[in-house]
């Protein structure tokens, strides 16, 4: 006779069990081993002074409060203004950004191009690439300023024939008081080391978008409703058997406040659902069944990320006979308490650490749960991120 109350703890204990040990690999498990193996099996590459022609490509959609800026951090970029073409391009931008863009190029400084109408990054990324000269591609956002020496550190790095793509380094630059802002600087340095840890074995699965360049001839033009393109662009230069690597030398800095937010997290797990459907689907895999099982590691389960805490959750619930089960049933609940409170900015200030920290992980797992919907629902086309 079978003994069904043993049969459904049997079941409680294994999701339980599951949920918490995907949680951890995804979370920790994953990036250490990553790290262990670049340790291990990490490639050497070639880094030399060399001077290729190259063409900086800076897409702006309303960007009037920083595009001055940013033109001229672009004109102050070490490297031969012989080599160097910048090309800036407003997306039917309406608030004094194309004027600009062209009072800039009018002055010989860069290469303006102004589009009448907003059709998305995307098609602008595709309109500059094919406008471009150079042999190298480096990619850069409107808002975000780039060190003096980061294009040529860049650059040195393709004198390696195996290198296709390469990734400078993300910095946040918190405002006075912004704790948000603060979280999202120790998430960039999570996502930091995990990145650097792939590119040690040359598999690193996106780049910033603040800051990366890639070979000039491995560019693919991207589909209109392809977002993240800063992980688009260098998993195809991945599929074509090319690496893809760090360069901590080549720094991109970016106030908190233009980069976070709970609709810049849903536009960001869009995109995260998008690859996965789309590229899990390209010819190419069998070639490198690395980047796939990467893939799978680093942006499958985080997109899972908020089922698995509901059934680790759930399945705790079920198991309060237990006294261990039970302490542990109670540290979820106010864990997610802390995040419920947290949406008051005040409290997340009082407590940064108790209420900020696990708001933080709520609302990004809430933002993939949004994320999913829009997808489900063909409401994703987020057109810039």
């Amino acid at each position: 006779m079978i003994d069904h109350s043993a049969v459904r703890t049997s079941v409680e204990l294994a999701t339980f069990w599951g949920c918490a040990l995907l949680i951890a690999y995804g979370s920790a498990g994953y990036p250490l081993l990553m790290y262990g193996l670049g340790r291990l099996r990490g490639r050497r590459y070639v880094r030399r002074d060399i001077l290729p022609t190259v063409s900086l490509i800076v897409p702006a959609y309303d960007e009037a409060h920083a595009i001055k800026a940013k033109i001229a951090n672009c004109l102050q970029l070490d490297y031969p203004k012989d080599r160097l073409e910048i090309l800036l391009g407003s997306d039917g931008s309406t608030d004094g950004t194309a004027q600009q863009i062209r009072d800039a190029a009018a002055a010989g400084r860069i290469r303006g191009i102004v589009y009448a109408h907003h059709r998305g990054k995307v098609a602008v990324l595709n309109d500059l690439v094919q406008l471009a000269s150079g042999e190298i591609i480096v990619f850069s956002d409107a808002t975000t300023m780039i060190g003096p020496d980061s294009v040529r550190a860049l650059v040195n790095n393709f004198a390696d024939p195996r290198v296709g793509c390469v990734s400078g380094i993300y910095r946040v630059i918190r405002t006075s008081g912004d704790r948000q802002g603060e979280l999202e600087g120790l998430y960039w340095r999570y996502e930091t080391f995990v990145r650097s840890a792939e590119a040690r074995l040359g598999t690193m699965l996106g780049g910033h978008g603040a800051l990366y360049a890639i070979r000039r001839e491995l560019f693919e033009p991207l589909g209109p409703r392809v977002l993240n393109d800063d992980f688009a662009i260098p998993l195809r230069v991945l599929l074509k058997k090319f690496d893809a690597i760090y360069e901590p030398r080549a720094v991109a800095l970016e106030e908190t406040v233009e980069m976070a937010g709970f609709k810049r997290r849903i536009r960001t797990m869009v995109g995260n659902y998008q690859h996965l459907r789309l590229l899990l689907r390209r010819e190419g895999w069998t070639r490198r069944p690395q980047v796939a099982f990467q893939l799978l590691s680093h942006k499958g389960l985080r997109v899972l990320m908020p089922f698995l805490m509901v059934g680790l959750y759930g399945s705790n619930a079920a198991l309060l006979a237990d006294p261990a089960y039970r302490l542990v049933f109670i540290a979820q609940t106010l864990f997610f308490l802390a995040g419920v409170l947290g949406v008051s900015p005040r409290l997340r200030v009082l407590g940064r650490v108790v209420i900020a920290a696990p708001y933080y992980v709520c609302m990004v797992n809430f933002a993939a749960l949004v994320a999913l919907y829009r997808v489900a629902a063909r409401r994703g086309a987020v057109e810039w991120s």
